[in-house]
């Protein structure tokens, strides 16, 4: 499960966010999120399903201009146990995911975010399908 999050550059304030998988469907969730106008630039790395969600003249892409969600990111995992890999705070459960995102952001970040509403269907390889809120 990967979470997706955009943040605004110069006010490091939390606009979108979708949990799922690496593919495009999540993708589209975080960017029907995004707001649409022509002086807006968006700054990624090099993930593909970016360029399904981001016009190509308002896309920079590179890791020198994503330090700010990386940073944003590092704090989140030293808040959130779970988010960390190989520990015993690791939890499947998607939506106690979810709850625990909403309270790091509203503690920790100062962002009021609500789950959005419906779920993504995770198409797993291993194990069956699961259904992730959001």
């Amino acid at each position: 499960m990967w979470l997706w999050w955009a943040i605004e550059r110069s006010t490091h304030r939390i606009v979108a966010w979708a949990l799922g998988d690496r593919g495009t469907c999540t993708a589209r969730v975080l960017g029907q999120q995004l707001q649409q106008a022509a002086h807006i630039q968006y700054c990624t790395d090099h993930h593909k399903p970016y360029r399904a969600i981001v016009p190509k003249g308002q896309h920079t892409v590179g890791k020198a201009h994503t330090h700010h969600i990386e940073s944003m990111n590092n704090k989140l995992r030293c808040y959130l146990a779970r988010l960390r890999r190989k520990t015993h705070a690791y939890s499947k459960s998607a939506t106690a995911l979810l709850h625990s995102l909403l309270f790091i952001w509203g503690r920790k970040f100062a962002t009021e975010l609500r789950p959005q509403t419906g779920c993504i269907l995770s198409q797993r390889l291993w194990d069956s399908n699961i259904e992730i809120p959001i």
